[in-house]
């Protein structure tokens, strides 16, 4: 184990600890204020605004620079709330986060599973617990930290009630597994997808995407529910699910996957583009993305 995992580790139980000692509000604003330092910091600066100039050429640089600054504070928001939810925030969930739509999902969720895809908007990752809190089967696809104590400490934060996919190549029999089971399948699907990602558009740009749920979908007939919300005013949060529409008669399994891929991408770009100052603008969404249209990837080995 390397030194600095330990004092990684060390520094993020003690700001969590710090986070969940103070009252909800001095704790969000406390968490708004590392946001911001980190703006000043400049860290991942130039990543940012070159990814607003992407997705919102027609706001002006001093405009984007205010969307930045915001979603910076809002980022630093999230985590205070997210390291919350492993104490006293846990038995307010209901309270603090409004799902509207579940009816359609829990009913989906008889006939044999859903997938869920989501974007880093909002408090993306209590999303996800409230989701499981309202007693709705869940699981989530989850990637990898480097740091194995964080990682431990991070999967930790939901409790059981969510039960964790790592992202690897048995990723996609056990999600099938937990679509049997009747599970809300969560896929976090707005960040750049490795070699075997789908090419569709994402926010004016190709982009290479998450392919699971489309492959999932066009070839077991899954339905597929996106999830978006936004902290209100008054610090809470309202959560939107709703069936995913795809418009496409083909009966090409390749082309519906296509379909369904550039549908989940429209809808999480019609939720950025709705509150940008809430959205996860610090990653590399478009690098290496090929300039062409229309080229895809393959499953290679992921295929269901």
């Amino acid at each position: 184990m390397k030194p600095r995992y330990y004092l990684e580790h060390a520094c993020v139980l003690g700001l969590s600890a710090i986070l969940r000692a103070l009252p909800r509000p001095v704790a969000l604003e406390a968490g708004a204020a590392l946001g911001q330092l980190g703006w000043w910091l400049r860290i991942r600066r130039g990543v940012v605004l070159a990814n607003l100039e992407q997705a919102f050429p027609e706001i002006d640089a001093a405009g984007r620079r205010l969307i930045a600054a915001r979603a910076a504070r809002n980022f630093g928001r999230t985590v205070a709330e997210f390291v919350r939810f492993a104490g006293s925030d846990r038995n307010r969930v209901g309270d603090l986060v409004r799902l509207s739509g579940t009816e359609a999902l829990r009913a989906s969720l008889e006939g044999g599973g859903a997938i869920v895809v989501t974007a880093h908007v909002g408090a993306w990752a209590l999303y996800v617990t409230a989701l499981a809190a309202s007693e709705i089967p869940s699981a989530l696809l989850v990637g990898r930290q480097h740091n194995p104590m964080v990682q431990r400490f991070i999967l930790g934060i939901p409790g059981e009630a969510v039960r964790f996919v790592p992202k690897a190549s048995g990723a996609p029999r056990e999600i099938l597994h937990c679509l049997r089971d009747g599970r809300a399948v969560v896929m976090v699907a707005d960040h750049r997808a490795g070699r075997s990602g789908l090419l569709a558009p994402f926010l004016g740009r190709d982009a290479v995407t998450l392919p699971l749920p489309g492959a999932i979908a066009a070839r077991y007939q899954t339905p597929i529910f996106v999830m978006t919300g936004h902290r209100m005013p008054d610090g809470r949060h309202q959560v939107a699910i709703a069936p995913l529409a795809v418009h496409d008669d083909r009966a090409d399994e390749e082309q519906l996957r296509l379909a369904v891929t550039a549908a989940c991408n429209d809808a999480l770009g019609a939720a950025i583009r709705a509150c940008p100052e809430q959205y996860f603008w610090y990653h590399r969404r478009w690098l290496n993305a090929p300039a062409t249209d229309g080229a895809t990837g393959s499953l290679a080995g992921n295929t269901p």
